[in-house]
């Protein structure tokens, strides 16, 4: 009996919708899930949901919970982190401080001030993970879902255990919307084939080819029909048009990555990518999947019993049968984009069977898409180094390099930006020194 455990199994409907998808294949219907979190409410309420779908579907799986993270990760095989420390009150002063000096976010759970702020709550509780899984398990897969994706699982290689591939879905969603744009009947999609390289939220399609026709000059030759139907769309033809490829993630959260979309108000009006678009759609999201939840532990849901589109499941199938997957992961660079910073995390495809996963050589991506990625990893790197050495001086200058942030405020408007992010962070900081 494998043992999967999840790190933030109180988040009901995601880890339940990826253990339904483990236990739609075969293979999988026998695993053991191991749920934990520090909110003992919301785990047993997980608990009781992925009970209620081992019963009914009468399966051999088992499922416990706990609190207690090392007794969690003891034996496991696999290990899915989908955590969020600080929650929506911490995630609400990650957007409304930057906002304050004129960084209006969409997002921000990725880069710039908030999701640096993110990481320095996140990387301790990412510390004790790799520590425990060093005497409790150290030959598990980590597979990480929670954001900031890139430097989570950077920081989560630095502390130790580099068996971790961080797991998004933007790549794998965006090809199918911009194929029925340009016209791909639905029933052909799968003649559709794309390759991409970058980092994770800003990786674009480097080919994105249908029966051997390249489809970029059919979307621009239907971007005015696409805009008038999908106005906040804006963003990424832009993208498309200026640097010639189209990005993976979405257009609110892309508009936060560059310096070109979010000067002002006026700026982000213009692109139509809403200030705190994440924050207030997660928020309702949130108050939707609890009302959800409760309605399947009350027996009023009818759940489907089919699969997502997420990758975790896939992968566990694959190197548990041999059958061979291909996907987009979040790797540590060993000269798989060769024109990127060495040691950075990059999103690449990847190949997965019985022998394990296998990052694919990219080579080097467009300059103009290097360009811009860089900039990031080094935000990426310069946080967590910051974190390592409890400085708060090398956390300013991570977000002094942002894109977004340093195209707005000046060097002392980012230092009081930081000093009032760490005000409302304090508890997470406590043993940090003054800024020298």
């Amino acid at each position: 009996m494998r043992k999967v455990t999840f790190i933030g199994g109180g988040s009901a409907k995601f880890v339940t919708t990826l253990v339904r998808d483990m236990f739609t294949f075969p293979a999988l219907r026998d695993l053991h899930i191991t749920l934990m979190d520090i909110d003992a409410a919301r785990l047993h309420r997980t608990e009781r949901l992925v009970n209620r779908i081992i019963d009914e579907q009468q399966l051999p799986a088992t499922v416990d919970a706990t609190t207690d993270q090392r007794a969690a990760l003891a034996g496991a095989d696999y290990v899915i982190v989908t955590i969020m420390v600080g929650g929506f009150e911490k995630y609400h002063s990650d957007s409304v401080i930057p906002m304050k000096y004129g960084v209006l976010p969409t997002v921000g759970d990725t880069i710039g001030p908030g999701a640096v702020f993110r990481l320095i709550r996140t990387q301790p509780v990412l510390q004790q993970i790799a520590d425990n899984l060093r005497e409790v398990s150290p030959h598990a897969l980590v597979l990480n879902y929670s954001n900031p994706m890139a430097m989570n699982t950077l920081a989560l290689h630095d502390a130790g255990h580099p068996r971790v591939v961080g797991l998004c879905h933007s790549i794998q969603g965006t090809y199918r919307e911009l194929a029925k744009w340009a016209g791909v009947p639905d029933d052909e999609i799968d003649q559709v084939h794309y390759t991409a390289g970058g980092i994770n939220h800003v990786n674009f399609y480097l080919t994105l080819t249908y029966k051997g026709q390249n489809l970029y000059p059919m979307l621009l030759a239907k971007k005015d029909e696409i805009l008038a139907e999908h106005p906040h769309e804006r963003v990424r033809f832009a993208l498309l048009e200026y640097l010639g490829h189209f990005p993976g993630e979405g257009p609110h959260h892309q508009s936060e990555y560059s310096p070109w979309f979010r000067k002002n108000e006026a700026t982000a009006e213009e692109y139509r990518v809403e200030t705190m678009w994440g924050y207030n759609f997660d928020m309702q999201l949130n108050e939707w999947l609890t009302a959800q939840v409760q309605k399947q532990l009350d027996g009023d849901a009818v759940e489907e019993w089919r699969r997502s589109m997420e990758y975790g499941a896939y992968i566990v199938q694959a190197l548990e049968t041999g059958a061979p997957l291909m996907f987009y992961g979040n790797v540590y660079n060993t000269d798989l984009i060769t024109n990127l910073p060495r040691h950075a995390v990059v999103e690449v495809p990847c190949l997965a069977d019985g022998n394990g996963i296998f990052p694919c050589h990219v080579g080097d991506v467009p300059p103009q898409l290097a360009s811009l990625q860089a900039q990031h990893i080094y935000v990426h790197q310069l946080a967590l180094e910051g974190i390592k050495r409890r400085s708060r001086r090398l956390i300013r200058q991570a977000i002094q390099a942002d894109p977004l942030t340093g195209a707005i405020c000046t060097l002392p408007q980012i230092k009081a930006l930081v000093q009032d992010m760490f005000a409302a962070n304090a508890e997470y900081v406590r043993d940090w020194a003054p800024e020298e």
